[in-house]
């Protein structure tokens, strides 16, 4: 792993020249079997683990250098096994190639932190907008409601935790360039704690090449609150960009509520694709930046104390025109042993057209 010598270099210059170094990440990692006919097994994990080092050279400026180790499948694709009609795309447990993937270089930046609400950055820039709540596409480099995580090398402005400004030369190849922009602007009379209201509005300019569209316009609006007992939010996103001639809309609603200790989660995703003129290319779920068409995803839950919960969750998939609807029934046990730590035992059942897949697993998630 040649990103050890390099981790190494820097906490001895770290050390020269008295800069304080810090450590924060996260780890998802999962196993899962699957049962095919006649009762064979298919068995299948993953892990996706994402670290960041902040040199602080003093209270306003700091370096930052990110690393990420993710298993992968055959085919290239980053692996996911939470779902059985997906199993295929879950890294074989004894697949020693596709599952100890090395550590690789995941950006690097200098950031200098004005004010509280304003910092100044230079170098590797990433963002995303309209990260799912849904849990099989909460990872927004995967799946997202507007725009997956996107990156480039230039120059940022960070207005707190509200917004950004990006300007820069794009990954995709080297002759492109993007402009990103997103900020949460709150409504004024609904700006407090226990009863807010934002609406924040994204734009996303691409030149020069690395994708099938030259922008990417989003909105997502959020509101929450909250009672001593009752607490309730919802959350609605719009998408849009060009595609073939026409205009690839996608439109989310995510609603969520929690009295006392029961709990309900949802997430409804519908992707508009509209129709072409004749001769030119069809749209289809591959110009969105989600796996299904259309979505339907709801989770009651109960809370027996803070450690422990258990939750029943339907899914209603349509992966497309060409592509037979399918539902999944997941009864999950959470469990919650710390702070940043959760651990999920699943059991999952798909229905759809065939033989119905059952499978069952554990996945957790830690953050750090």
């Amino acid at each position: 792993m040649r990103f050890l010598p390099f981790v190494a270099l820097v906490l001895l210059c770290s050390a020269a020249f008295a800069a304080d170094v810090s450590f924060e990440g996260s780890l998802e990692a999962d196993y899962g079997n699957y049962l095919e006919k006649d009762f064979k097994v298919n068995n299948a994990a993953n892990h996706d683990l994402r670290l960041k080092m902040n040199i602080d050279l003093d209270e306003n400026v700091r370096a930052v250098v990110g690393t990420a180790s993710k298993s992968m499948i055959p085919g290239g694709d980053f692996s996911r096994i939470r779902h059985s009609i997906l199993r295929n795309e879950a890294t074989p447990i004894s697949s020693d190639e596709d599952r100890w993937t090395p550590f690789v270089f995941d950006g690097i930046s200098l950031e200098w932190t004005v004010s509280r609400d304003l910092t100044f950055i230079f170098g590797d820039l990433f963002y995303s907008f309209g990260a799912f709540n849904y849990y099989y596409w909460r990872n927004p480099d995967y799946n997202a409601a507007v725009l997956t995580t996107q990156g480039m090398r230039g120059l940022g402005v960070r207005f707190g935790s509200e917004g950004y400004l990006y300007v820069g030369a794009s990954d995709a190849n080297d002759k492109s360039g993007r402009i990103a922009a997103s900020y949460a602007i709150p409504i004024p009379g609904l700006n407090q704690v226990n009863n807010k209201f934002t609406i924040a509005p994204m734009l996303d300019l691409n030149k020069g090449g690395g994708r099938d569209h030259r922008y990417t316009f989003g909105i997502d609006a959020n509101y929450s609150r909250s009672h001593t007992e009752l607490n309730y939010a919802i959350r609605g996103m719009w998408g849009i960009h060009p595609r073939h001639g026409s205009y690839v809309n996608t439109f989310t609603v995510e609603p969520s509520f929690n009295y006392n200790s029961f709990n309900l989660a949802s997430t409804c995703y519908f992707a508009l694709l509209s129709d072409t003129d004749e001769g030119k290319d069809p749209l289809t779920v591959n110009e969105t930046y989600a796996s299904d068409e259309r979505l339907i995803y709801v989770e009651p839950s109960y809370s027996f104390n803070r450690k422990f919960s258990l939750g029943f969750g339907f899914e209603w998939h349509k992966p497309g025109s060409d592509t037979e609807d399918w539902f999944l029934l997941a009864p999950t046990g959470y469990i919650y042993p710390t702070a940043g730590m959760a651990l999920s035992f699943w059991l999952g059942y798909t229905i759809k057209e065939g033989y119905n897949n059952p499978g069952f697993g554990i996945s957790s998630s830690v953050q750090f």
